[in-house]
């Protein structure tokens, strides 16, 4: 029936068009209207978000921070890291607890980081070992380290050195290659673990030498180094301050050490390149690294407190330079810049060495 009242009254009609379109206009009118108030809900929300993020990582820290160790109490790694600590915990006003996490090549220790809040309580602290090696030689890898790590910043390297019994009647990588020819089969050497570094210079000792050493991994540098002066083993590639006390005792002769110069400690030893063996000079590069998706203000104060360490000579040298170590002062995307660099050399090195994992 009102069609055909419609019909019958064109003016109506035109009228009823009209009303038609008026309130078509006006519910596009609402409904952006509606569109707006929620952009503008969600703008204030972003910037609440934001603002409630900016002043959590002011804040930060506002409880003791964990630094995990993925090796044994008292080799290289651990000194660095409570030396690192102590400082970090002086300047931030929150304890820097450092906690050991051994076994698994360091695979242990990172899978806790990378499975712990990305809340900046929980970091690694660790040498490249754990983020070039380790993704190049193992291939069940429970971690990637661009996908569940964040680096936060580098602290520097160690040169490693080829330490071998006192004992020993070899002075040199020449004569310990020979020494090593005549006895195939018959002598090992000793690593950190499988895909640590000592395992690869050993197996590019191996390659370019043309010996038969048989490689015996260890649970980290101290029971090695305790077999090369025991003579259980022919060698291993240590840091040279852990063992000082054995070169100072002649227990263990050094005869090569890696770097682009000789060491002052021990200034008549040459560097693996002065003594032919230009790719084995691999040194340990140590950094702190965090779970992914950490807050970008936390990881640059982070950042900011550890290049501001290393910037404390009296510190360095009294602490970090004992250990060998020279400092390296990245920012986070360097470090991550690095890391990607040092893996594709590391896919290169391991497959002249023919290194395998055990």
């Amino acid at each position: 029936m009102l069609w055909q009242d419609h019909k019958r009254q064109p003016g109506r009609e035109n009228s009823l068009a009209r009303g038609n379109k008026d309130a078509r206009a006006d519910a596009k009118t609402s409904r952006l209207s509606r569109h707006c108030r929620h952009m503008g809900l969600a703008a204030l929300a972003l910037a609440w978000l934001t603002g409630a993020g900016t002043a959590w990582a002011q804040s930060y820290p506002a409880q003791p921070i964990r630094l995990v160790v993925p090796y044994a109490p008292g080799g290289t790694t651990d000194i660095i890291a409570r030396q690192l600590a102590h400082r970090m915990s002086e300047k931030l006003g929150q304890q820097v607890v450092v906690e050991n996490k051994s076994g698994g090549n360091t695979v242990i220790g990172a899978e806790a980081v990378a499975k712990a809040q990305p809340d900046g309580y929980t970091l690694l602290l660790t040498n490249d070992a754990t983020f070039v090696l380790n993704p190049v030689v193992l291939p069940s890898l429970s971690y990637n380290v661009s996908r569940d790590f964040v680096p936060v910043a580098a602290i520097g390297y160690v040169p490693l050195v080829m330490a071998v019994s006192g004992s020993l009647p070899v002075n040199s990588l020449k004569e310990l290659a020979a020494y090593a020819k005549s006895r195939p089969g018959t002598l090992s050497y000793g690593s950190f673990g499988n895909g640590s570094q000592p395992h690869l210079m050993g197996a590019l000792f191996n390659k370019l030498a043309g010996t038969d050493l048989v490689h015996v991994p260890y649970k980290g540098s101290a029971p090695a180094v305790s077999d090369v002066v025991g003579g259980q083993i022919l060698l291993t590639f240590p840091a040279l301050p852990t063992i000082q006390s054995f070169v100072g005792a002649r227990k263990i002769k050094v005869l090569a050490v890696s770097g682009e110069k000789r060491t002052r400690a021990l200034p008549d030893v040459p560097t693996f390149t002065e003594a032919g063996f230009k790719e084995m000079n691999i040194s340990a590069v140590y950094g702190v690294l965090a779970p992914a998706k950490m807050p970008r203000q936390v990881v640059t104060k982070l950042n900011t407190t550890i290049v501001e360490i290393l910037n404390e000579r009296d510190f360095v040298e009294k602490n970090f330079a004992a250990q060998g170590m020279v400092p390296m002062k990245f920012s986070p995307e360097q470090f991550s810049r690095y890391i990607d660099e040092q893996t594709q050399q590391t896919r290169k090195i391991v497959a002249l060495s023919g290194a395998k994992v055990d």
